[in-house]
């Protein structure tokens, strides 16, 4: 069985490698502009180079290998920052979604489920966004917060949660 701690391990310094090495995700992060079908497609590359069995898209899950079902999101946020366009971006449903995936996870009970997350323009002490995490992390079983900065300076915080 693979633990929450080995597949964190695995999984979340080589995303964010990518991220913080990719302009393309720059220019979406300059627009605040979503990419979860990339993170999608870089997550299970990161996975088959580990694990075998590594699919998208299984009953609907975004990722299923071996004993563990994962669902992923970016959420951009509407928090001014330098070089960000400023948008409105109401993150409600954002969060709404996350914990859908959560809830939804929980009901698979023979897998171990997982949430793996991006926000930005966000840092680790922005209080407003400190809010709405709190949501999100006191439905999971344990989780970790690892901040990033895009290419461009951006700054950004990628969550991986057990559910």
């Amino acid at each position: 069985m693979i633990s929450f701690e080995e597949l964190h391990d695995v999984l979340v310094p080589n995303i964010i490698e990518r991220i913080e090495n990719h302009q393309g995700l720059a220019n979406f992060a300059t627009i605040r502009a979503k990419f979860e079908g990339w993170l999608k497609v870089e997550c299970c590359d990161v996975l088959s180079l580990e694990y075998e069995g590594v699919l998208p898209e299984q009953n609907r899950i975004d990722i299923s290998f071996k004993d563990w079902v994962i669902e992923l999101k970016t959420i951009n946020t509407n928090y001014r920052h330098v070089n960000v366009k400023n948008m409105i971006r109401p993150i409600t449903k954002n969060i709404e979604g996350i914990i859908d995936d959560i809830n939804k996870l929980k009901k698979i009970s023979t897998k171990n489920g997982g949430v793996l997350f991006t926000v930005f323009p966000v840092s680790a002490d922005n209080q407003q966004w400190l809010y709405h995490s709190r949501k999100i992390t006191q439905k999971l079983d344990t989780y970790k917060i690892t901040d990033f900065h895009f290419k461009n300076g951006i700054p950004g915080l990628l969550y991986f949660g057990k559910v």
